[in-house]
């Protein structure tokens, strides 16, 4: 590797590097603020409902029209949509499961960026050794696969809470609609596969770099 490379890849793994600590603070900003925020929404009657604002899909199997910019139309099918609701005392039990699913998404991504953090810091510092494999980046690079398989999980549970347990109908236009099954949220466990890839390519790079340190 030559000396240029090596500037180059110092400078790109910084930059990620401090790219990630940004994310991480507006990360433990957001979580602070939807917290606090959630107690005003609570206990504050004339306070203005916060987010979390959470999708769930519904059931649509309606015929519709789509134009197009020169003003062809043509017949298209609405197969689904999504509805929200607002943390709001008015919800009862099914806004505070609401907001309780929302901050496990937020919890969750800030721990990935977390462990992507701990990363590229780890690779920051061992780049001055010129050997950016650290036996610790397995684990956390498999962390990371688990919370994204965990975050599909609880998209797909997170629908049937509300079709099954507290909502019966939807009404709109005169027309009601049944919730639909978020099946969307299973490629994230495909991508929670993939990442387990690359922490078992990363765990065989690492014993190629210790075989090759022994035949030294």
């Amino acid at each position: 590797m030559t000396q240029n490379q090596k500037v180059k890849n110092k400078k790109i793994i910084g930059f990620i590097y401090t790219l990630l600590s940004v994310f991480l603070g507006i990360g433990v900003l957001t979580i602070l603020l939807s917290i606090l925020f959630f107690f005003f929404t609570l206990f504050k009657p004339d306070f203005e409902p916060f987010f979390p604002v959470i999708d769930v899909p519904i059931e649509i199997s309606e015929e519709a029209k789509l134009e197009v910019k020169d003003g062809s139309t043509y017949n298209i099918f609405i197969d689904e949509a999504y509805f929200s609701f607002n943390v709001d005392n008015q919800y009862g039990i099914a806004g505070i499961i609401n907001y309780i699913y929302f901050i496990f998404i937020l919890l969750i991504a800030f721990y990935i960026i977390f462990l992507l953090w701990k990363i590229f810091r780890s690779m920051r510092i061992s780049l001055k050794d010129e050997n950016p494999f650290h036996p610790k980046n397995i684990w956390r690079i498999r962390k990371i696969a688990i919370a994204i398989f965990v975050s599909g999980i609880l998209g797909i549970i997170y629908p049937l809470f509300i079709k099954f347990l507290w909502l019966n109908k939807i009404f709109v236009f005169n027309q009601s609609f049944n919730i639909r099954l978020n099946f969307d949220a299973s490629i994230n466990l495909f991508w929670a596969l993939i990442v387990f890839v690359i922490a078992e390519i990363y765990r065989i790079g690492l014993e190629i770099k210790k075989e090759q340190q022994l035949t030294i």
